[in-house]
């Protein structure tokens, strides 16, 4: 059995390195970034669900992105070229509405649709966010250099588009962060496709709570916007007033951060530069144990097309030694929330939960998991990429189905968690921070993530993965489309 392991990961790594896609029984595999590069990380997919076109980007000394015609098979580079240079990275990508074009030329082809990158960006005002959108299925690239401001600079800036169904010179843009000094979570929004943006909106200002507890120290995990409605959802994590102000403020993720978080606005108002503008409610998700730690990051969510809204989040509630993937759901715009259930199947130890939600009740989830309690650099622990499904979410108890994403290992040793801080303990970081999942126009999973196989601080590239192995997270979807973009 280890022997096949190893034959077929072999397998894998070389069709990979020749730029052709590897087959496992759940779908297939492909290494996207270029062979030449050694430093990938931190992957952010999306699929553009009218044509089945993938768009993949990460961070490489600066970010990247790659496009995918034929359902991730192979990835066709498409830099975006700026005069300020490369930024630092912290990348993230969405799809948005159709092109505004009729005919062909100045930087857009009709009939196709916007494609968004966000970063954080190193000039021209450094630590602030580059906005990037492409209208020409990434040819040419729009950059705004100011998406997202604070004075107080900015750290992990995710983004959200809810797509105008007309043309994307309407789309409505989010990018959420947190900045460096009393560590809040602010919400940049556009109501023009991401031309302009109104002032950062600092979400906790209306919960008093929510602003305690998160003082000077939060881990942003991500903002969605509701496919029906186009309500907004952000999420992160924080430890409390005690342990923030006692243990380490400002990014240090030392201390355990052992409560989730979930703010909700309506859609973003206003037309001009200085009016646009979201108003937030925020609600607690999930408090466990002081001694616990949902810092192996991130808590991420998701939000149906029935208007439910998930939160999964890394804690090693069972023991201090089991870290699992929980799963919660709110049913009334994140106000309540359901008792966290255990997704995992497999005991050891589990990191990095994404999720993507489809139809009312479907989610798909990705998760790092290695069968080691106590992964460490010098025992080689060897880690896989894992995939999971449910399709009654919104059950008290619901239930998942847990298959292999990865062909073979994907990373041996520890994984660092505390980010730009693990250089203190001389933790792993190798993997970086995030890994990363849609849903195609077939129902099946489009995932991302960083592949360093089974060399020790070895080199890093991006995986694509397309997985069909279970039920199609969108109900009435032709299956035949999975896994097949515009050229296939």
């Amino acid at each position: 059995m280890r022997r096949r392991w190893w034959i077929l990961s072999a397998v894998v790594l070389s069709a990979a390195l020749s730029g052709q896609a590897a087959y496992a029984a759940t779908g297939f595999t492909t290494r996207v970034s270029p062979a030449g590069q050694a430093n990938a990380t931190e992957p952010s997919v999306a699929v553009d669900r009218t044509d089945g076109t993938v768009w993949v980007a990460w961070q490489a000394g600066g970010r990247h992105v790659a496009r995918s015609d034929d359902g991730g098979r192979t990835f066709v580079q498409t830099p975006i070229t700026n005069l300020f240079g490369s930024d630092i990275g912290d990348v993230d990508i969405r799809v948005g509405g159709p092109t505004p074009c009729s005919t062909a030329g100045g930087g857009c082809t009709p009939g196709t649709h916007r494609v968004y990158v966000t970063s954080i960006e190193k000039l021209p005002v450094p630590l602030q966010t580059h906005l990037a959108f492409s209208d020409d299925r990434g040819a040419t690239w729009t950059e705004n250099n100011l998406a997202a401001f604070n004075p107080s600079f900015i750290d992990r800036p995710w983004l959200a588009v809810y797509p105008n169904p007309l043309s994307a010179a309407h789309d409505q843009v989010y990018i959420a962060y947190h900045d460096f000094s009393v560590s809040q979570i602010n919400v940049a929004a556009s109501n023009d496709g991401g031309h302009t943006f109104g002032p950062s909106v600092d979400v906790l200002s209306t919960n008093g709570i929510a602003f305690a507890n998160s003082f000077c120290n939060t881990v942003p995990s991500g903002i969605e916007a509701d496919p029906g409605t186009g309500e907004v959802y952000v999420e992160w994590i924080t430890a409390d007033p005690v342990a923030n102000t006692t243990q380490g403020c400002n990014i240090t993720q030392i201390q355990n951060f052992h409560q989730v978080w979930v703010a909700h606005s309506p859609p973003a108002v206003g037309t001009s530069l200085a009016t646009v503008t979201t108003t937030w409610d925020a609600h607690q998700v999930f408090n466990g144990p002081t001694n616990t730690n949902t810092d192996e990051i991130f808590a991420t969510l998701a939000v149906d097309t029935g208007g439910n809204v998930y939160s999964v989040f890394p804690d090693n509630l069972r023991s201090s030694a089991n870290f699992d993937i929980w799963f919660s759901h709110s049913s009334n715009k994140a106000m309540t929330w359901s008792a966290p259930v255990l997704v995992n199947n497999d005991g050891g130890t589990n990191f990095f939960p994404w999720i993507a939600a489809g139809s009312s009740g479907r989610v798909d989830f990705i998760y790092l998991h290695t069968p080691d309690l106590a992964p460490s650099d010098t025992k080689l622990s060897p880690w896989y990429t894992k995939f999971a499904q449910t399709t009654d979410g919104t059950d008290a108890v619901p239930k998942f189905a847990v298959t292999s994403a990865s062909s073979g290992i994907m990373h041996v040793g520890g994984i660092c968690t505390n980010g730009i801080f693990c250089s203190v303990n001389s933790g792993n970081r190798d993997l970086a921070d995030s890994i990363s999942i849609a849903i195609d126009r077939g129902g099946s999973a489009a995932l991302a993530w960083t592949d360093q196989g089974t060399a020790l601080n070895g080199p890093t590239d991006i995986t694509y993965g397309c997985v069909t192995a279970q039920q199609t997270a969108i109900v009435g979807a032709d299956p035949g489309l999975s896994c097949k973009g515009p050229a296939s």
